[in-house]
């Protein structure tokens, strides 16, 4: 189907063998595609094509109309797929090349085109410049897991096993190889919560169980740093660990992850968990919850140390590195854009992923770009349009402008308030305005390490 107005050409339609397609082209066309591959959908969840980040998509929530219009009257086409729920990254990819293949038919062979993406969306985009270097010219990854999604899901796994370990060992929670993905959600979210209700020693343990994946409990996108306040420190981590992480850690899917790959792709044998604490950023909290508890933070690394481990399939996770768990060649220039205080899909990994490309990669096609908020890609308009325009001008120069967070910044500023947006979860999720204008926050920033990084 082909709608046609004074501003724009709209496509909409279905690929033989793949999903469906959207595609706008403005009447001033500059000869720049952007296609974009969604965030993660949960199996059985409506899948429609979008062409931006928005407010319908499970974790990061951006004021996608307005990148839309930013981005079409700035004179650049867009395009998206949909339909690919559950771990989609095999689909998508191959959707996306499809689409490139509609595009150059249908309308024209773009000058130039960039993939992008939020979350394990913008790890599609990394796959796509690495996979298909001669079909895309940049990619621009948004909160992304850029080191990978094997890293990932064996930081969840991490996770979920402290979580299972110090607070519920004979609750019967399935930590691999899951048969009932509803009820072993809610078993799950019964330890996490009780240890929200009040127990100091059970709110500590709750916290070293982030910890240990440096699962950050912040979900104010106005936050700078952790939480000082224990309560608040110990309810948010549980709602990160119940909110973000629990359907892919215990649920359905998890579960889909595992049908897809044939078996259970993660694994923790022979991981030293006073390790995987010591790289945390959150061993200060950890360590003042530990003490205000009046709790015993080394017999407890003890016991996570001699729970019972979990054995991957090998050949489960053979694919899933293969469908995106080992992204670092960088044949054209990448951003990754990231905050600061992410506790869905921590930064650390950015710098998983430049070690990576400084070993197999392009270092010089990389630029890493920090904004300083709390949790997972609360980027506003203003944000993504300069983080593009960041890409953009190192495609068509072959070197990178001005990044300092104080050109950054006034790049992003100069925008008006209604293109300053950023989403906020910590507002009560019944009002109806969770979007709040927000300054420029881009930072100079250098990850820590990643609490565990494949292979080990």
């Amino acid at each position: 189907m082909t709608v046609t107005t004074a501003e724009t050409r709209t496509y909409e339609g279905s690929f033989d063998g793949g999903g469906r397609y959207i595609v706008k082209v403005p009447a001033g066309w500059n000869g720049t595609l952007l296609t974009y591959t969604h965030h993660y959908r949960y199996p059985g969840m409506p899948c429609p094509a979008i062409l931006a980040p928005t407010d319908l998509e499970v974790g990061p929530r951006m004021d996608g109309p307005v990148i839309e219009r930013l981005l079409l009257e700035r004179g650049y086409a867009l395009a998206g797929t949909a339909d690919q729920v559950g771990w989609m990254m095999a689909e998508s990819l191959r959707d996306q090349v499809l689409l490139l293949d509609w595009f150059a038919a249908e309308v024209g062979t773009p000058q130039r085109t960039y993939a992008w993406g939020t979350s394990p969306g913008g790890l599609a985009a990394q796959m796509l410049v690495q996979l298909f270097p001669r079909r895309f010219d940049g990619g621009l990854s948004l909160g992304a897991d850029s080191s990978g999604v094997m890293n990932q899901m064996n930081l969840r796994l991490d996770a979920g096993y402290a979580v299972k370990t110090l607070l519920g060992p004979d609750s019967g929670l399935q930590l691999g190889r899951i048969g009932d993905p509803e009820a072993n959600v809610n078993i799950a979210l019964g330890l996490i919560m009780g240890a929200a209700g009040g127990d100091p020693k059970a709110g500590a343990r709750l916290l070293l169980a982030g910890a240990v994946a440096n699962m950050v409990p912040v979900n104010d996108s106005h936050a700078t740093e952790l939480p000082d306040d224990l309560d608040v420190a110990v309810k948010t981590q549980a709602w990160m660990l119940a909110m973000s992480h629990s359907g892919v850690t215990y649920g359905a899917a998890r579960k889909n992850i595992e049908e897809r790959a044939g078996g259970n792709p993660m694994w923790n044998t022979g991981v030293d968990y006073r390790e995987l604490y010591a790289r945390s950023t959150m061993k200060t909290l950890v360590e003042k919850a530990y003490a205000a508890a009046g709790a015993d933070l080394s017999a407890d690394l003890d016991v996570l140390n001699g729970g019972e481990r979990i054995e991957a399939d090998p050949a489960a996770t053979r694919y899933l590195i293969r469908t995106g768990g080992f992204p670092g060649l960088t044949p054209v220039p990448v951003v990754t854009v990231h905050t600061t205080l992410d506790g869905a899909a921590p930064v650390e990994h950015d710098r998983a992923y430049a070690d990576r490309v400084a070993i197999v990669g392009t270092p010089e096609n990389l630029r890493q770009l920090h904004v300083g908020r709390g949790f997972t890609c609360t980027f506003s308009p203003a944000d993504v349009i300069t983080a593009f325009d960041v890409l953009r001008e190192r495609v068509e120069t072959g070197s990178w402008g001005d990044t300092s967070p104080e050109t950054l910044n006034a790049a992003a500023g100069a925008y008006p308030e209604d293109e300053r947006r950023v989403f906020n979860f910590s507002k009560p999720i019944d009002e109806p305005n969770r979007y709040e204008v927000m300054g420029p926050a881009f930072v100079n920033y250098k990850p820590a390490e990643l609490p565990r990084n494949f292979p080990f």
